[in-house]
């Protein structure tokens, strides 16, 4: 075989290499990515590229909400239609796998564009405060080029050049899929199905949330870290998103979500106290559930400890509504008038946990049995 003959062969040999990488790729999706035309893949779960889903069904089916629930991946857990009790209107629940402030001005701004709604309600985790920039983590944390405006030709091929390992863990895996629901909300059956047999309070917390809680702790100590950057980086984008909703007439409410008390600690202190100072203001009032109440000593109203149950998010809800619930305490208004009694209130409840921490070495939990376990009774428990 000549020079030219083995030339061809080589050439050809790759040109088959490359097709069986993006024809494996292509059909395999294991990201999710290439079934998310039109935004009806309804089959993927965390673990895919639900950024780009959500963005095609924006594109494609936006017109058909009023709402528009825009947050971190605790928001996850917030029905839609149990949104409408609020105010009536259909909401698609948009929550972006660790979201941080400039993700929600650009879905806000994709929204609005996109889908016209009357509404954006906007969910904070606090996490936000930890850090801000987090594309570095993977692939399924970058805004997708249908939103970022970045080359989809570009970000096709990516996608179809894609390490074969990806693809095989996709075929090989035998992991169980957890499909987010039409309306965004994110599925938690598998987390239900570990509470349904393990109800002991250590057992339950040792499992689940004490590696997230352990990093957290010493700050009652050594306090927390300055974060003025990222605080002044989060309300940069929080005027942005309030100009833009301003500018094309669309109501804006902003609240923080639950926090598990384990989590809570780490976050308290002056640059936290300085931003929801700041986004009250901003905003002129908001709601915070993010607030020191008997639930949030209880392990059991949480799947690990940073993020709530359904029955946490559909209490917020009635809470925001202005339901009479049995838990009056949970979640407080905040407005320019009385955030500097609430931040006090926080810095004397914060010095209890404190010495509690001091004497004992953990924090104070409840256990299963307490009335502050509002998730004892979920119908998804038995699901």
């Amino acid at each position: 075989m000549n020079a030219k003959k083995w030339t061809i062969s080589f050439v050809i040999i790759i040109l088959i290499c490359l097709l069986f990488i993006m024809g494996t790729n292509f059909f395999v999706d294991p990201y999710g990515y290439f079934g998310s035309c039109k935004g009806e893949n309804y089959t993927m779960d965390e673990e895919d590229y639900l950024r780009e889903q959500k963005a095609e069904h924006i594109k494609y089916h936006g017109n058909e909400y009023d709402a528009f629930l825009v947050g971190g991946s605790k928001a996850g857990a917030i029905h839609s239609d149990k949104l409408s009790e609020i105010d009536g209107y259909k909401y698609y629940n948009c929550w972006l796998l660790s979201g941080n402030f400039e993700d929600y001005y650009t879905y806000c701004k994709y929204i609005i564009n996109t889908a016209h709604p009357k509404k954006i309600l906007l969910h904070i985790s606090t996490s936000e405060i930890a850090q801000f920039d987090r594309e570095a983590k993977g692939d399924i944390y970058e805004v997708p080029a249908v939103i970022s405006g970045k080359s989809k030709v570009a970000e096709v091929t990516k996608f179809l050049f894609k390490n074969l390992s990806v693809s095989w863990d996709t075929i090989t895996s035998k992991e169980e899929s957890y499909p987010v629901q039409k309306t965004g909300e994110r599925n938690l059956s598998k987390y239900y199905a570990f509470y349904q047999t393990h109800k002991d309070k250590n057992a339950y917390y040792d499992y689940l949330m004490k590696a997230q809680v352990d990093p957290y702790l010493p700050r009652l100590i050594n306090g927390t870290k300055d974060k003025a950057d990222l605080v002044n980086s989060n309300i940069t984008y929080l005027k942005k998103i309030k100009q833009l909703c301003d500018k094309n007439q669309v109501e804006l409410n902003v609240f923080l979500g639950s926090l598990f008390i384990g989590e809570m600690v780490g976050y308290e202190g002056n640059s936290f106290y300085n931003w929801l100072t700041q986004m009250v203001e901003i905003t002129g009032g908001l709601w915070c559930f993010n607030n020191y109440n008997d639930l949030v000593y209880n392990p059991f109203n949480y799947y690990n400890a940073r993020h709530y149950y359904y029955e946490m998010g559909d209490l917020m809800i009635e809470r925001m509504s202005g339901k009479s619930t049995a838990y009056d305490d949970f979640g407080i208004y905040l407005t320019p008038d009385n955030i500097a009694s609430e931040i006090a209130t926080r810095r004397a409840k914060t010095e209890e946990i404190r010495q509690y921490y001091k004497k004992t070495g953990t924090i104070p939990l409840s256990d299963y049995e307490d009335a502050s376990n509002i998730t004892r009774n979920s119908p998804y428990l038995n699901q």
